[in-house]
């Protein structure tokens, strides 16, 4: 993502009036609107591996990202805070967040009855790096909701058999960090012939993530819960 983050407008002046939906009344909620979700690639304090846990329920049980739905009010990276410390234990500084790109989702099943139902989201992606192994420690997962969880190489994601919202991610991040380092070679005065190498590598990475969504073979194959399919990309 190419902006400094998600722009957050408040117009006048807005109370959360949010409250708790019986399962009934939420899976009417469900079949009516869009969720707004936010998820956060966790990246370990070199950089290198990303945190990713696999899910054991629905919607999405496989290897997926952590986060989940924001709350009325929030920005979406009060959003990613909440959902870090409530999932992984992580107080995380607002300034440690990147946005890496936005999505949007259709399942077709949803852990809520009627499962068949599913559910429609909308994600703003973000990634935050770990500061040391003291944070690493902290990362512990919900084992109701992750029957699994495995520090990855962005290469194994992009190349192995991952939904392909992961790998588009993961993508936009690599572009994003290639752009992060044109820019600040042009502000450091960088030369002619370093400015557009660089660039030819931030094209290079651009045009990878579009790749992600024509070469789409990704299969779900959950045996916790005797469930496959598979997923259609298109912007």
């Amino acid at each position: 993502m190419f902006q400094s983050g998600v722009p957050y407008h408040e117009t006048g002046t807005f109370k959360s009036r949010r409250t708790f939906l019986p399962d009934d009344q939420y899976g009417i909620a469900l079949d009516n609107l869009v969720k707004g979700c936010t998820d956060i690639l966790l990246l370990n304090p070199t950089g290198t591996h990303i945190f990713a846990g696999k899910r054991c329920v629905q919607p999405q049980p496989d290897w997926w990202f952590m986060g989940g739905r924001m709350f009325p009010g929030e920005t979406p990276v009060q959003s990613c805070q909440r959902l870090l410390k409530r999932e992984l234990g992580l107080n995380i500084e607002h300034e440690r967040f990147t946005a890496v790109c936005a999505q949007a989702f259709a399942f077709g099943m949803r852990e809520q009855v009627p499962k068949e139902h599913g559910t429609t989201d909308t994600q703003f992606c973000y990634k935050v790096q770990l500061k040391d192994e003291g944070e690493v420690k902290k990362v512990v997962v919900d084992e109701q909701e992750y029957c699994d969880s495995e520090w990855k190489l962005p290469s194994e994601i992009l190349e192995g058999n991952y939904h392909p919202a992961l790998k588009y991610a993961v993508g936009c991040m690599l572009a994003g960090e290639a752009l992060e380092e044109l820019q600040e070679c042009e502000e450091k005065g960088g030369s002619d012939a370093e400015v557009a190498k660089l660039s030819r590598e931030f094209l290079k990475r651009r045009r990878a993530v579009d790749e992600v969504m024509k070469k789409n073979e990704y299969r779900l194959d959950s045996k916790e819960m005797n469930y496959q399919t598979t997923v259609l990309s298109t912007y």
